[in-house]
Parts: C-alpha cells; structure tokens; sequence
C-alpha cells in the first residue's frame, strides 16, 4: 500500500492509497512539539495494523517546519523506505501558464488536479478555506484562468482581535443573521455572514466573467462550516487535494 501525506498550513493530512482507492484518512492539528509526533506515530501504527507495508510514501507540503519534524521522523522510524517528496508542478494536459509557478502552492497545485479528477471536462471554481482562503478556476479544457488569495476567516478575526484594543477579546458564534445587536453578535455576523456573502460573491462575478456556470468545490479545514451559509450547489470534498496527489501518482 501507499501512504499519501499532505501537509498544509494548520493541518497534515493522512492516508491510504491502493488500487485506485484513497482511503483511512486522518488529520492533526500542526502542532511542532512532541504531541504532534504522538498522534502521527499513532496513526502510522493503526495502519501497519493492517498487516500491509507501505511500498511508497508520498509527501505533498506548505509547512516546512512540519515537513522537517515528519522528514526526522521517518529518517529514524523507516530507514528502508524511500519518502517520495512532490515538488514538481507539472502534469500531462494542465496549461496552467502561472507566472513563478515556484511560488504556487503545492495544495492548490493538486486541488486543481482533484477539481479535474472529479469533473474531467467541466469548469470549476476550487475554494480552499482554512489558514487563507484561496480560489483556483479552471476551465473545460483543463486551463488554468487564474486564482485569488484572501486571509483566512480564522486569520482576519484573530488580526481583528489583536489590532483594536477597544474592541475585546470576544468568543465568535456561527451566525445566520444580517446584523448583530451586541459587539459579540456584530463580530459573529462579520466571521459567517461576511466572509459566506464575499465567497459567494466573487463566484457570481466569475460566472458573469465567463458566462457560464462552474462547478463549485470548497474544500479547506473550514468548508463544512461555511457550506451552511453558501448555496446548496456548491460541493464540500475534504479530501480534494488527496485526490489530487492520487490523480499525480497515477500519471507519473
């Protein structure tokens, strides 16, 4: 079996890949101290459990201080097993014509390839919200036209904070309403209602852009949260850039 590990901004990812199936997937939190190795340790030994060893593993990363703790990691625990890191950001067909394509992120580098690996031969619009919030937009002919980067939801509100003394330190709650009546309810409506109504935003103005309809994936460690607030149409798949990494492996 395969192992595919992705590591992103606030979270690392984990899972099993055999025979075209991606499966037992699991996620920590980034932690660089010695509870992080514990969970990761932990699900390593659940999946030795099943009696198979891993024939590559596959690493994609945006953490380097995480890829270093994983890398020392396995340079101890599986010295006979050649870690395959993905650092190459090309792939058969994919024009993605971006300029310093160094500086473009492996996770949305591989969404893009999970978008297609879902819906070959269609548009999409890929939406990642977590640390920053990211759109990636391809077209029918597996094009790239072009992407956005926004702070994350969790970012703004935690810059918010620490930047204006007068304001508090205020626990946020997941809001449907359009006005808040305290500096709590304000603050909710702005993290839910604000950033759903600017996603959903920026996805008309594309459409309008192009004259056509996407298909809308939102993936990222907050998609679940916010696809409450986003139309129904827009499809929540977590496991997008895994898929993408599994689509990579297949063609190599």
């Amino acid at each position: 079996m395969n192992l595919i590990i992705e590591i992103g901004n606030s979270s690392t990812k984990l899972a099993l890949y055999n025979n075209s199936k991606i499966s037992k997937i699991n996620s920590i939190e980034n932690y660089i101290d010695k509870k992080f190795i514990y969970e990761f340790e932990k699900i390593l030994k659940e999946y030795l459990k099943l009696k198979q060893e891993f024939k590559n593993i596959y690493i994609s990363y945006v953490n380097k201080e995480v890829m270093n703790t994983i890398k020392f990691f396995f340079e101890k625990k599986f010295k006979n097993i050649k870690i395959k890191v993905i650092k190459n950001k090309k792939f058969k067909d994919f024009n993605i014509n971006y300029k310093n394509i160094s500086r473009f992120g492996s996770d949305r580098f591989f969404n893009c390839l999970g978008a297609w690996s879902v819906a070959k031969a269609q548009s999409s619009i890929v939406i990642d919200i977590g640390t920053a919030t990211t759109f990636d937009v391809l077209n029918s002919k597996f094009e790239y036209l072009g992407g956005i980067i926004l702070p994350g939801p969790l970012t703004s509100y935690s810059s918010l904070i620490s930047k204006t003394s007068m304001i508090g330190n205020h626990k946020f709650l997941l809001s449907n309403k359009l006005l808040g009546k305290s500096t709590q309810d304000c603050l909710s409506v702005g993290f839910t209602k604000g950033n759903s109504l600017m996603i959903e935003s920026l996805v008309d103005n594309i459409e309008k852009k192009y004259n056509q309809n996407f298909n809308v994936f939102l993936t990222g460690g907050l998609s679940s949260i916010f696809s409450k607030y986003l139309p129904k149409k827009f499809i929540v798949d977590k496991s997008l850039t895994l898929k993408g990494i599994a689509l990579y492996i297949d063609n190599k």
